[in-house]
C-alpha cells in the first residue's frame, strides 16, 4: 500500500493490513507494520491493543525488544471477511473505471476507427489492453504498441509488440492512440515531427 498514492488506507484496510502481516509473519516489528501501511509506530501500537482486547490477536512478549503476535481464529476470520469486503470495493472502483474506458473506445469506433496503434507502452496502455481483453466484443483491434524508451523495444504489452516509431510502417493501422498522461505533449510533437495526419492522432487525455 505505500507504494501506491492513488488510495489512502482506511480504518478497515489498516485492520486488514495488520492482521495478514501478522499472519504471514508473526516476528513482523510494529516499525515494519508502520512502514508498510504509512502511519506512526504508535497508531499501529493502539491499533493492536485494540485487536489484542477484541481477541483477535495474541502477544507473546520473549523481551522488551522481542515480541510475536499472534492471530486467533476469530482475528484469522475477520481478515478473510475484510478481504471480501475489500475485493468487492476494488471491484465496483475498476467496473466504473472500465466502464469510462469502454465509452472512450466506443467514441473511437464511431468515428471510424477500427484498427489502431497505441503510443506509450505503461499503465495507461496495459489497462486499456485489458479491458479490451475482457470485452472481447469492443469492435477495436490494437496491432502494436509504441514506446520511446529503446529498453520496452522488442517486448511485449498484453501479447502486443512494442516497436519504435521509425516501425510505424510495419503496421497496418488507421491511427494512433498517445497512451500516456505523462508524456502525451512529448508524444503528439513526435507524431507532428514525421508528419503523422493530425486527424489520426486520438489522444485519450485531451477527448
Amino acid at each position: 500500500m505505500s507504494d501506491n498514492q492513488f488510495f489512502k488506507p482506511t480504518v478497515l484496510y489498516k485492520e486488514y493490513m495488520i492482521l495478514d502481516m501478522i499472519e504471514k509473519n508473526p516476528n513482523i516489528t510494529q516499525r515494519e507494520m508502520s512502514k508498510t501501511i504509512g502511519i506512526a509506530v504508535s497508531m499501529i501500537n493502539d491499533y493492536l491493543n485494540i485487536y489484542e482486547k477484541d481477541k483477535l490477536i495474541k502477544r507473546e512478549k520473549h523481551s522488551t525488544k522481542t515480541v510475536e503476535y499472534f492471530v486467533t481464529k476469530k482475528g484469522s476470520e475477520r481478515r478473510k471477511l475484510l478481504n471480501i469486503w475489500y475485493l468487492k470495493s476494488s471491484n465496483n472502483i475498476y467496473i466504473q473505471a472500465k466502464d469510462n474506458i469502454i465509452s472512450f473506445l466506443n467514441q473511437i469506433i464511431e468515428k471510424g476507427f477500427k484498427k489502431i496503434i497505441l503510443y506509450g507502452a505503461g499503465e495507461v496502455a496495459e489497462i486499456i489492453l485489458q479491458v479490451m481483453n475482457d470485452d472481447n466484443q469492443i469492435p477495436l483491434e490494437v496491432v502494436a504498441v509504441i514506446d520511446d524508451n529503446k529498453d520496452r523495444v522488442g517486448d511485449k504489452l498484453v501479447n502486443l509488440p512494442i516497436i519504435t516509431l521509425n516501425e510505424l510502417s510495419k503496421y497496418s493501422h488507421d491511427g494512433i492512440m498517445i497512451s500516456s498522461y505523462k508524456h502525451h505533449e512529448t508524444i503528439h510533437n513526435n507524431l507532428k515531427k514525421i508528419d503523422y495526419p493530425q486527424n489520426k492522432i486520438i489522444r485519450f487525455f485531451d477527448n
